[in-house]
C-alpha cells in the first residue's frame, strides 16, 4: 500500500531545491567568454559544463515542483552557455578522440533537457543539442562492451539518463535501445551491495555508485511496474546498507547516489527496508548540511559545497517525490496564489 506520507512530501523537496539553487545561482558566472558558467566550486578556474547542466536540473525541478519562476534567469543564461560550448562537448560521436567525460556530458544533457521538457519543452537551440547527445549516447551505449566504468563512464548513470529522457520525450525508439543495453549489460540479477562496492582504486574521482545507478537504470528502462517492485523487494533489499557508508574519496557524493536509489527504490517497491536505509543516510548527510542550504563537499577534506555533491544531494532528496505529490505541490501553490 502506497506510504500516505509521499503525497505531501514534495514541498519538502521544494524548499532544498530552493535553497540549492540559490547556492548555485550565486555562484554563477557572468564574465564574457563565461557568461553562465556554474564552476564546479567557489573560484574553480575551469568551465563546468555538466555541472552547469546540473544546475539546470536544480532549477528547473524546482519550478517544476514550485511553479515559481524564481530561477528562470540563472536557467536562461546556463543554457546560453551550453548552447555556446555544445560543439566543444558534444561531439557527433564519442571515439578516441573524445575526452574521458563525453559520454557524461551527454547524459547531464540528457538529464537537464529531460527538467525542461517537463516545463513544456526545448525550445531555440536546446532541442538540436539534447537529440545530439541522446543520438550519441545511444550510440555509444550500444557499442560498449567494457561495463566496468566507473564516474564519467558508468555505464548504469548513463543508461537511467538515456532512459529516463525516452520516457520524457515519449522517444520509443531511444528507449528501446535503453531497456536493450540494461538487460544486456544488468538484467535483473542480484546487484553488488552497496557495503561490498569496491572504491576507486585509483584516480580522483569515487562519485558515483555503481550499485545504485544500476538499479536505478532498470527501473528506468523497465517502469514503475509490479515486477520492478518484485525485483526490489526480492532481490535488491539484502544489498541496502545499514547506515552511512564511509569512503575514501568523495563520500557525500556517492553516498547521496545511494540514497538517490534508495529513495526511488521504495517510491517503486513500497517495502520499509529502502525507506529505513534511506532515511539513515539522509539524516547523516543533512547533518553534514549544517547551514541548510541545500548544498554540501564532495567530503570531509574539502570545506567548500560543490556542484556535483549538491547536485546528487537535491537527486536524492527529489527521490521520494512521486507524480501525485508534485501535482499536490502544484495545487497547493495555485490555491496560496488565489
Amino acid at each position: 500500500m502506497p506510504d500516505p506520507r509521499l503525497k505531501t512530501y514534495a514541498p519538502q523537496a521544494v524548499r532544498h531545491l530552493a535553497a540549492a539553487g540559490h547556492v548555485l545561482s550565486e555562484r554563477q558566472e557572468t564574465a564574457v567568454g563565461r557568461r553562465g558558467n556554474v564552476p564546479a566550486w567557489p573560484g574553480s578556474d575551469d568551465v563546468d559544463f555538466h555541472g552547469t547542466l546540473a544546475a539546470i536540473w536544480i532549477w528547473a525541478r524546482h519550478q517544476r515542483l514550485s511553479g515559481a519562476t524564481r530561477y528562470q534567469g540563472p536557467r536562461n543564461l546556463a543554457w546560453g552557455f551550453v548552447e555556446a560550448n555544445a560543439k566543444r562537448f558534444i561531439p557527433d560521436a564519442i571515439d578516441s578522440a573524445a575526452g574521458d567525460e563525453t559520454a557524461y556530458d551527454c547524459a547531464l544533457a540528457l538529464v537537464a533537457g529531460g527538467a525542461e521538457q517537463a516545463l513544456g519543452g526545448l525550445d531555440g537551440k536546446k532541442q538540436p543539442i539534447v537529440d545530439r547527445a541522446a543520438r550519441v549516447l545511444a550510440n555509444h551505449l550500444g557499442a560498449l562492451e567494457n561495463l566496468s566504468g566507473r564516474e564519467f563512464s558508468d555505464p548504469g548513470f548513463l543508461a537511467y539518463a538515456l532512459a529516463e529522457y525516452a520516457r520524457a520525450v515519449d522517444d520509443r525508439g531511444l528507449l528501446a535501445g535503453a531497456r536493450k543495453f540494461v538487460d544486456r549489460a544488468f538484467g535483473m540479477k542480484v546487484p553488488t551491495s552497496f557495503e561490498g562496492e569496491p572504491g576507486a582504486a585509483g584516480g580522483l574521482f569515487d562519485f558515483s555508485s555503481t550499485t545504485a545507478t544500476r538499479i536505478l537504470a532498470v527501473v528506468a528502462a523497465e517502469g514503475s511496474t509490479p515486477f520492478v517492485g518484485a525485483w526490489l523487494r526480492e532481490r535488491v533489499a539484502a544489498s541496502v546498507p545499514k547506515g552511512f557508508l564511509p569512503r575514501r574519496l568523495d563520500e557525500n557524493t556517492w553516498t547521496a547516489c545511494a540514497a538517490w536509489a534508495l529513495g526511488r527504490a521504495y517510491v517503486v517497491s513500497t517495502d520499509p527496508v529502502f525507506m529505513q536505509a534511506y532515511s539513515d543516510t539522509m539524516d547523516e548527510l543533512e547533518r553534514r548540511d549544517d547551514d541548510r542550504d541545500g548544498a554540501i563537499p564532495r567530503d570531509k577534506t574539502v570545506k567548500a559545497a560543490e556542484s556535483a555533491a549538491t547536485f546528487y544531494y537535491a537527486l536524492a532528496v527529489d527521490a521520494l517525490v512521486t507524480p501525485e505529490s508534485a501535482a499536490a505541490a502544484q495545487v497547493e501553490v495555485g490555491v496560496r496564489g488565489r
